[in-house]
Order: structure tokens, then C-alpha cells, then sequence
């Protein structure tokens, strides 16, 4: 039982890692294509669509990435589940400390919560 569930952990470990990698990434991709622009007028740093869309992308490939690897690591789904929290914390945390708008902070729930349901299905698939 030990061994399962140090198993679990490095997993799950694994799996956060490979996602905050994919998710940076993704808004590193999304700042070089569309960068942030600082409004002279009012003082703030106005963040373009792109950035957005690939930050949203970045939450969906990184936790799908992320808890896909923790599930057929650890031979369940809980670490994959684990990942998705992580990332889910991660992107209220941002949306919060950044005053984003309502909708951001859904999505930031929502996109991880989908990526996860679809990896588990996918590991599901390659077990059977």
C-alpha cells in the first residue's frame, strides 16, 4: 500500500510539473505573438486577446498533458485529479492577484475540470 501511494505522489508530482511547463509555454507563445501593451493614459498594462486565448489554451493542454501522464503513472485517477486542483489554484490565484474579469476566473475552473474528465477517459480507453 506504501508503494501505491508513493507511487501516486511522484505522479501526481509529474504530472504538475509537465502542466505549469506546458501552461508557460503557452503564455510565453501568447506574449511573443501578441504582447501587453501599456496604456500611457491610464497607467495600466492592457492585455491583448491573444494572450487570453493562448493562457486559456495553455490551461487546457497543460492539465490534459498533466493528469493524462499522472493517471497512467500512478494506474488511477486520483493523481490526475490532483493535477487539475493544482492547476485550478493556480488560475484563481492569477485571475485574483490580477482582478480579472468574472469570466476568467470560470474558465480558469472550468477549462482544467474538462481537461481532466477527458484525459481520464482517455487513459480509460488505452486500459481497456
Amino acid at each position: 500500500m506504501t508503494k501505491d501511494i508513493l507511487r501516486s505522489a511522484i505522479a501526481a508530482v509529474a504530472g504538475i510539473l509537465v502542466a505549469f511547463g506546458l501552461i508557460w509555454l503557452a503564455q510565453y507563445a501568447g506574449s511573443e505573438f501578441s504582447p501587453d501593451v501599456y496604456d500611457l493614459n491610464s497607467g495600466e498594462v492592457l492585455i491583448p486577446i491573444g494572450s487570453t486565448i493562448a493562457l486559456l489554451v495553455g490551461w487546457f493542454v497543460g492539465t490534459f498533458a498533466g493528469g493524462w501522464l499522472a493517471m497512467r503513472v500512478s494506474a488511477g485517477s486520483g493523481a490526475g485529479w490532483i493535477v487539475a486542483g493544482a492547476v485550478i489554484g493556480a488560475a484563481l490565484y492569477r485571475a485574483v492577484t490580477l482582478a480579472d474579469a468574472w469570466w476568467i476566473m470560470a474558465l480558469g475552473v472550468l477549462i482544467p475540470l474538462a481537461a481532466v474528465w477527458l484525459a481520464q477517459r482517455a487513459t480509460a480507453t488505452i486500459a481497456d
